[in-house]
């Protein structure tokens, strides 16, 4: 893979302009080229938007301006709960239908986090979750379906991305470790909406163990799509090695 080589990320379009999708190609060197494109969204976190938002006719036509304008080789529905909330059979479906209708490798961020737990050798984590009760329940029950099983779990009841994208992640995720300070399992934290990529050591340091985000499995999950994970080891730790 080359820096000529394109990845694709289907972004939900329910944020602000500084999610860190929109400055990655920018601020870090040694990378494929990154297009986004936006899906339109309300950023409700509840299961029907949810559900709507996953939709593969809603996705597709994002997904195939990303191809055949933007030369994505391959694409990565970066959202977590819209790519968890039918569970893992409905994800694995939307997964294979978007990349016959695209024409390219497609996974999502849900997918990306069972593949990272599989890649390293995890079946049992601790959750924190920016995602109202309901979701996160959905989350656990995902992971659940794939074989990994949640410990301990806090939702931050966040009603919306932006909410999401408001918190305060490492005063979070310190206050987590705190309650539940046993660091033999990766504590996850989902939702795409929380900037976290740049912010990976710091979280470490907080947490005292691995921490696995969406954006980080996400990033992993595209660049193995185009047939290398190591380009950006600084953003995605121990998973750069596998």
């Amino acid at each position: 893979m080359s820096q000529e080589s394109c990845l694709g990320i289907l972004l939900p379009d329910d944020g602000p302009d500084d999610y860190e999708w929109y400055r990655l190609g920018d601020e870090v060197t040694g990378l494929p080229r990154t297009r986004v494109g936006k899906v339109p969204s309300d950023g409700h976190h509840v299961p029907a938007a949810l559900l709507s938002l996953g939709e593969v006719e809603r996705l597709a036509p994002v997904g195939r301006s990303l191809v055949e304008e933007g030369g994505a080789e391959a694409v990565v529905w970066a959202c977590t709960s819209a790519s968890f909330i039918g569970g893992l059979d409905w994800a694995r479906e939307q997964s294979v239908a978007l990349a016959s209708r695209l024409g390219v490798p497609v996974t999502s961020t849900a997918l990306a986090f069972h593949e990272a737990l599989a890649a390293l050798g995890h079946a049992r984590v601790d959750l924190l979750s920016p995602y109202p009760d309901d979701v996160t329940l959905r989350l656990v029950s995902f992971l659940r379906e794939g074989g990994v099983s949640v410990v301990n779990d806090k939702a931050l009841d966040c009603p919306y991305a932006a909410d999401s994208h408001r918190a305060d992640l490492l005063t979070e995720v310190r206050r987590f470790c705190a309650r539940y300070p046993d660091d033999s399992r990766p504590l996850l934290v989902p939702d795409t909406a929380v900037n976290s990529l740049f912010l990976r050591e710091g979280l470490s340091h907080e947490a005292g163990r691995e921490v696995l985000t969406a954006n980080q499995v996400t990033l992993w999950a595209g660049l193995r799509q185009l047939g290398d994970a190591t380009l950006a080891d600084e953003l995605l730790g121990s998973l750069a090695s596998v």
